[in-house]
């Protein structure tokens, strides 16, 4: 602890000591660049090296997922449950957060202030036409359900019926309040 603490108060009687360069604008170099054209050059670089780093971010995502892939062939080789578990919860997210993150980047790069709100109504839009094609396959697995329980009688299809008979009616409730508590009417 002693070690330590002499360390860093050498390194801080280092920073005192030695002397450095300051300016008022670190913006405004001799040569006059004002702050507008320095984003500009900024931005400029961005999108000169934004190629690379897409390609980087995906062969990251690629050497992920190729690893779950080895981990899970491992796993049934061995039968290894954690190793199977791990590697399962990895493929299954690996493409998901990539999907996810290229989807954020997207609409981080292509939105405005304008569209913002536009991008929000079609949002609430997409969210409510998902749930109304839910409700539709509820319903119909729902019918499915009660014609095997009247066939076979067996009880569990009967209740598996009425469940989702009665999801759908709250999700039916929840796609047509939504948009009106949102705001997107």
């Amino acid at each position: 602890m002693v070690l330590k603490f002499r360390y860093l108060l050498l390194l801080f009687a280092l920073v005192i000591l030695i002397p450095s360069a300051a300016s008022a604008s670190p913006l405004q170099q001799g040569n006059g660049i004002t702050l507008n054209e320095q984003l500009n050059v900024w931005s400029t670089n961005l999108n000169n090296t934004a190629p690379k780093i897409s390609f980087l971010f995906s062969a990251i995502f690629t050497i992920m997922f190729l690893f779950g892939v080895v981990r899970l062939g491992y796993s049934i080789v061995t039968k290894t449950g954690q190793v199977m578990k791990g590697s399962t919860g990895l493929l299954i997210w690996v493409p998901i957060t990539f999907f996810f993150i290229r989807i954020l980047i997207l609409l981080l790069f292509t939105t405005n202030s304008e569209n913002v709100t536009l991008l929000a109504s079609d949002f609430i839009q997409l969210i409510s036409a998902a749930s109304h094609s839910t409700v539709d396959w509820m319903i119909s697995i729902g019918l499915v359900f009660y014609l095997f329980y009247h066939l076979i009688k067996h009880p569990e299809f009967g209740r598996w019926s009425k469940r989702m008979w009665v999801f759908a009616g709250g999700l039916t409730l929840l796609t047509f309040i939504s948009p009106i508590v949102l705001g997107d009417v």
